[in-house]
């Protein structure tokens, strides 16, 4: 497979880059971003590109791509609606179109959140915007897929550009144990390596449902027998 990732810098972007890395299956993975990693692999070419509205410069890069992971997002906390909604919608709708348009049939995962509102009639505007996003990446592709996981812990080196997902990590760490003796943390918690598992198994064998709950993403990685 080849394997476009978007978002590879964050906490799961990073996931999907790792476990991308190590799969038998992926034969090539092509990481966008505004800026070069600090990593090198065989597998591994980098695209840097600035404009995220518009792809058509590097549409030959994104030829032959049987799936794309996109895991760049933003906190809507103390940012601008307009520059969220941009980031998170017009982003993810711009890329959804021009990979439509290179391979119709291409797996196209999402990542979400817990609380989403597919309806996009609630009064959480964050929610509002991503089941926006969503409902356009399901509508796009026979193949797109949503992800909402809860607690993301880092498996991997990179962790969470987000202050306050990095201090509400550090806090629930400790009670992962806990919630594994009462049986909670396959409802709330996942790691960055079930992520990304998860999601290169949704190209490998689909899934029953295109939104995937916290649960879902991590029986998704079990079943990907990695």
């Amino acid at each position: 497979m080849k394997v476009i990732v978007f978002g590879a810098s964050g906490l799961i972007g990073d996931g999907f880059l790792q476990e991308s890395l190590r799969a038998g299956d992926v034969q090539e993975v092509v990481a966008v971003g505004r800026r070069p990693l600090d990593q090198a692999h065989p597998k591994l070419r980098q695209v840097v590109h600035g404009d995220f509205l518009d792809f058509t410069a590097i549409q030959g890069d994104l030829a032959g791509a049987d799936v794309c992971l996109w895991g760049l997002g933003v906190s809507s906390t103390g940012m601008d609606p307009a520059d969220y909604e941009r980031i998170t919608y017009r982003y993810t709708e711009a890329v959804v179109q021009t990979l439509r348009g290179i391979n119709p049939d291409l797996t196209f995962v999402y990542v979400s959140g817990g609380g989403t509102d597919s309806s996009e009639r609630g009064r959480i505007r964050w929610a509002r915007v991503k089941g926006r996003t969503e409902n356009a990446v399901i509508a796009a592709f026979p193949n797109g897929y949503a992800l909402r996981p809860g607690f993301v812990l880092p498996r991997h080196a990179a962790r969470s550009k987000t202050t306050a997902y990095r201090w509400a990590t550090t806090a629930t760490r400790p009670i992962v144990p806990m919630l594994r003796v009462l049986r909670l943390a396959p409802v709330l918690v996942t790691d960055t390596v079930r992520v990304g598992r998860a999601a290169l198994n949704l190209a490998r064998t689909g899934y029953p449902r295109p939104v995937l709950e916290n649960r879902d993403i991590n029986e998704a990685a079990a079943a990907s027998g990695a």
